[in-house]
């Protein structure tokens, strides 16, 4: 059998609200994947999850008793658990060697992450769900920033997401992402996570200093923040602010980027109603000499990203989960969102978090 023609045996953990892009990403392939079971506390939702595949794919209301009946068949699973569940759930699976593709974040913070990596093999290990780094405009992006004739050194940036938690938790008080216990934190954790993660993947800089201040608003408890405003610095020397809150009254989710460098800019901002996008770049003659020249230039880079990756607009939740199941076929850890390319991504709500609550400028753990 080749890997072309190998439906990979797969379990879903968890079939809450983002569960359906990845059973969407499973079913844009689906000779590639076999789903074996479908596992959740609440056995209706698990049971329809299992009928989208298939009438007799079994559901579950715990790991074990999905592991009893399949696992000797198992070679991955999906986790898409409330976000304190995501390590003890990682750990059931790597004991028993099956590799897991963890929806973001992939712990709650550092200590879970190096938990799990003591845990990792080769061929057992955990893929971090930030699909952002599939994307075709994030791959274009990467090389258009990193190309010093083109950008130059990055010397500054701007991160903006938004969400009206109220519409999310469509009037449920006790909402587990509420919970700081239960969610690792508030705004940070839960939304801010994907540009901060997409800003590192970008620049090939990691995050060093965090200066945060925040607001920890009803209906959030133990310490969950609502809003966070930070300063950051990176390993390049890259400065720049995040801006995430939770209480847009009237702002639809959206996530919002502006990165300054020595010769060019990459400016985005979502239109209303719009999640992300368009982005605009523009590599510049340093030399301007006139007021009017520095609003010229500008142009969309949709074009060039198609004619740079053809054919790779795909949804990241496909590319992700193909590099998945890549990694799972070819018997090796992954060459993108492993662990330990997360731990920055981990480190840096860390320390964001210790921020919130010291009020001063903390280092942010560095991988060693």
């Amino acid at each position: 059998m080749t890997p072309s023609d190998h439906g990979l045996k797969i379990a879903f953990i968890g079939s809450g609200g983002i569960t359906g892009a990845h059973a969407a990403a499973v079913e844009a392939f689906p000779a590639y994947y076999n789903i074996l079971a479908t596992c959740d506390i609440h056995l209706p939702s698990a049971q329809r999850l299992a009928k989208r595949f298939a009438p007799n794919v079994p559901a579950f209301v715990s790991i074990e008793a999905l592991y009893e009946e399949v696992g000797e068949e198992l070679e991955g699973v999906i986790v898409c658990l409330p976000h304190f569940l995501h390590e003890p759930a990682a750990q059931f699976f790597l004991e028993r060697g099956i590799p897991v593709l963890m929806e973001k974040p992939v712990t709650c913070n550092l200590v879970e992450l190096n938990r799990l990596r003591e845990l990792e093999t080769e061929r057992a290990f955990v893929q971090a769900g930030q699909m952002q780094r599939f994307q075709a405009e994030s791959l274009w992006l990467k090389d258009y920033i990193q190309d010093e004739e083109q950008f130059g050194r990055p010397l500054s940036f701007d991160l903006n997401i938004w969400q009206n938690i109220e519409g999310y938790i469509q009037g449920n008080p006790n909402h587990w992402i509420l919970d700081r216990d239960k969610a690792g934190g508030g705004i940070c954790i839960s939304v801010a996570v994907h540009p901060l993660d997409l800003l590192r993947f970008i620049t090939g800089q990691d995050f060093t200093e965090v200066m945060a201040m925040g607001r920890f608003d009803p209906p959030f408890r133990n310490g969950a923040e609502s809003s966070c405003s930070a300063l950051l610095k990176m390993s390049g020397g890259l400065t720049g602010t995040l801006h995430a809150s939770y209480k847009a009254t009237r702002v639809p989710y959206s996530q919002r980027l502006v990165l300054f460098g020595e010769r060019g800019s990459l400016y985005q901002i979502p239109e209303m109603g719009c999640y992300s996008g368009p982005y605009l770049a523009v590599s510049a003659d340093p030399k301007i000499t006139s007021f009017e020249e520095m609003y010229g230039g500008f142009v969309p880079i949709a074009d060039k990203v198609e004619a740079a990756y053809p054919g790779q607009g795909k949804s990241a939740f496909v590319s992700q989960l193909l590099h998945f199941r890549a990694s799972i076929l070819e018997g090796r850890r992954p060459t993108q969102n492993t662990l330990a390319i997360n731990h920055n991504t981990i480190a840096v709500l860390d320390a964001i978090a210790t921020s919130l609550k010291s009020g001063q400028v903390e280092a942010v753990a560095q991988l060693v």
